[in-house]
């Protein structure tokens, strides 16, 4: 009989408790006013140079510069340059030379016109004890109207003058990892 009690006594709780449970309204017209924020990541220069790199082999003193050019195929598309609404530029360094370095990251349309510019000095380092240097530049409006109309990537890097030159012993690397994040409106 007590046991047939619990049983009731539980079975009412249990559709009470079911009966009563909590209920918002919710507004399905608020579906409408969802606009998806697409974000893309793109590798842009991933670059190695050894010490002996920054060597003119014509003459095998120190170069003053050293740069490369690349397309920007993804930014440059119409899709994107109609819906890019901003820019996060990621560039990390690990120098490993004793040499500081200026590096410049220029933006070019078709007729190498700069349409932006990011300018990085690297500190020096030792091949025991690397430097690490991360920058992060974020391109948002006005500037972002003119970074829709690059095409090419122009990388450089210069080496200031110094009393110590690299030359064709010298030791360490220079490594680049770049990336931009895009996003989007649609």
């Amino acid at each position: 009989m007590i046991k047939q009690n619990i049983i009731k006594i539980s079975l009412i709780a249990l559709v009470l408790v079911s009966l009563t449970s909590c209920v918002s309204d919710v507004d399905f017209d608020q579906a409408e006013d969802i606009m998806p924020s697409p974000t893309l990541e793109s590798n842009l220069i991933y670059s190695t140079l050894i010490a002996p790199n920054f060597i003119d082999q014509q003459i095998q003193l120190e170069a003053a510069m050293v740069s490369d050019t690349t397309r920007l195929e993804v930014i440059s598309s119409d899709f994107f340059v109609d819906q890019l609404a901003k820019a996060n530029l990621s560039f990390k360094f690990t120098n490993s030379i004793q040499r500081d370095f200026l590096v410049d990251f220029e933006f070019l349309n078709d007729t190498n016109e700069l349409r932006y510019h990011v300018q990085i000095l690297v500190h020096s380092g030792v091949v025991t004890n690397p430097i690490l240097s991360e920058t992060t530049v974020l391109i948002d409006e006005p500037e972002i109207t003119t970074f829709k109309e690059a095409t090419k990537l122009v990388y450089k890097i210069s080496l200031p003058p110094s009393t110590s030159p690299i030359g064709p012993n010298s030791q360490g690397q220079l490594d680049l990892q770049s990336k931009a994040t895009l996003y989007f409106e649609l």
